[in-house]
């Protein structure tokens, strides 16, 4: 009696995006048993390239879970995504319709810099006692404060590339504070926003407490990271263990001002985080 052979995988339908600073997060509809589905496999194309074939120098992920979180530049990108699935007997379905989807673009690319402290490209190694040197910072912070003056001070010379937090032991489990001050021509008329590029986290993960000219703004959720950034300065070599996060938070223009401002930056929970640079941003 012949073998009847393993049908083939439907076609994969219900595929979305939802974008966010520096990925994609895409879903789609799981496929269920019949056939048992191995894998689905993420096909990509940058811009919006319309119905292109899957194939071979286009697959960017395979997972085998009906979603997957592409990473992208922090600075917005525009891609075309197709998804197919690859039964267990190793049969390939149908790629599904296209999807084009566009990542959020950073305020750091679409606004104009009014005050940074270090770079925004995935290091730390332009702050002080990076990339491993943590042990020194409760030594040269022994009342748990980083103080910075905009013009003045040099992230190299006055800020630490770990703030860290209750959770390191270490540190002496205290929340550590940076005070950023930077002065201001004139009043602004917009709203701004401030960017924070973290490299890595801890596992513990945490939460980063933001206040503008002495009052709260907002307190940041700090994702679990990959614990590697207190010896590991750089999160853009290919395979790290380090885990990026971005934060980006609207300061009302309002809690600004003419001359003298300063923006506090607590890890009041958790451990620590190391930084990629900070900002504030005028809106274009």
């Amino acid at each position: 009696m012949p073998v009847r052979p393993s049908p083939r995988p439907a076609l994969v339908t219900g595929l979305a995006a939802e974008p966010a600073i520096a990925r994609t997060a895409l879903s789609w509809r799981s496929l269920g048993f019949d056939p048992l589905i191995d894998h689905y496999r993420v096909h990509a194309v940058p811009g919006s390239q319309g119905r292109f074939e899957p194939g071979p120098g286009n697959l960017v992920a395979k997972t085998v879970y009906p979603q997957l979180v592409h990473h992208v530049d922090p600075r917005g990108e525009t891609w075309t995504y197709r998804v197919l699935a690859v039964s267990d007997a190793g049969r390939t379905g149908r790629a599904s319709d296209p999807l084009v989807a566009s990542s959020s673009a950073s305020v750091v690319a679409t606004g104009r810099p009014v005050a940074t402290i270090g770079e925004f490209d995935g290091r730390t190694l332009e702050h002080r006692f990076a990339p491993s040197g943590y042990a020194q910072i409760p030594a040269a912070y022994p009342d748990a404060v980083v103080e910075y003056d905009q013009g003045t001070d040099t992230p190299a010379a006055a800020w630490p590339y770990l703030l860290p937090g209750p959770g390191d032991a270490w540190a002496g489990r205290r929340p550590y504070t940076a005070r950023w001050r930077f002065d201001l021509a004139e009043a602004p008329a917009g709203d701004h926003d401030l960017a924070v590029w973290l490299v890595d986290t801890t596992r513990l993960g945490g939460t980063l407490r933001v206040a503008v000219g002495g009052a709260a703004l907002a307190d940041v959720d700090l994702p679990p990271g990959g614990t590697r950034g207190s010896r590991d300065g750089d999160a853009t070599v290919p395979g790290t263990a380090l885990v990026r996060s971005y934060h980006e938070l609207a300061v009302p223009a309002a809690r600004l001002r003419q001359g003298a401002n300063e923006i506090e930056l607590v890890v009041a929970d958790g451990g620590w985080v190391a930084w990629d640079a900070v900002g504030v941003f005028a809106r274009a």
